[in-house]
């Protein structure tokens, strides 16, 4: 009996370890980590000042297609990494005009976006977003560190509609010039990007991405099968 007392202490011990406290699974928006390997330091809600969205930025008036609508602020959260670089970018879209058929699509000419890499807050320039049209295959670019990044989608469905927010990125010069597509088939820039809802919160960025159904890859596998 005096050696089951001996080891009692040290079973106690090992099963305060195993089970622990669950204080690592806070999270800090919604489910997203309070740190994160993305940024290396620091999770989106800790580096960026997250506004709530204005739900009636912008009264959408087009008599000539019968249109009259509000439009709401567009925001988004989406990671960076490219080469050494790594981090978050968050933009803040207040429509200023409108255009629209069918629909009241907001045109958003001067959007504010920061840039968060390794660790630090970076100035970036010619800040611009594309709502994409109707079919919302929107598009987010700036440049930094002499070069343009442009965020965009892999995977268009039936209709060339995404089925999920933008998750690549290509890299341009200044001049223009491709410098790497990230946006093909193999993805090779992948980004993840939540937007903001009218509470200021936002998603986890777990990369949960799919092709689109109705892809042209799926045609393209079914004629490769039928040969």
């Amino acid at each position: 009996m005096k050696t089951l007392y001996k080891y009692i202490p040290i079973f106690a011990i090992l099963s305060l370890v195993a089970c622990g406290d669950d204080s690592s699974s806070n999270s800090g928006n919604d489910g997203e980590p309070e740190s994160s390997a993305s940024s290396g330091t620091k999770a989106p809600s800790e580096i960026f000042n997250v506004r709530k969205p204005d739900q009636q930025a912008y009264f959408c008036h087009l008599e000539a297609m019968d249109i009259h609508d509000t439009l709401s602020a567009h925001d988004m959260i989406c990671t960076f990494k490219y080469e050494k670089m790594d981090g978050f970018i968050y933009m803040q879209g207040t429509p200023t005009s409108c255009e629209g058929f069918m629909q009241a699509l907001p045109v958003i000419e001067s959007p504010k976006i920061e840039l968060y890499v390794n660790g630090e807050m970076v100035k970036v320039s010619k800040p611009a977003y594309d709502w994409g049209g109707n079919h919302h295959v929107d598009e987010i670019s700036f440049e930094y560190d002499g070069k343009k990044f442009a965020y965009n989608h892999s995977s268009t469905g039936f209709g060339w509609r995404p089925c999920q927010e933008m998750d690549c990125m290509k890299v341009y010069s200044e001049k223009g010039d491709l410098i790497k597509d990230g946006c093909g088939e193999d993805r090779t820039l992948p980004i993840v990007c939540n937007v903001v809802d009218e509470d200021g919160k936002f998603g986890t960025f777990e990369d949960h991405f799919k092709v689109c159904e109705g892809d042209e890859r799926f045609f393209k596998d079914e004629a490769d099968s039928d040969e």
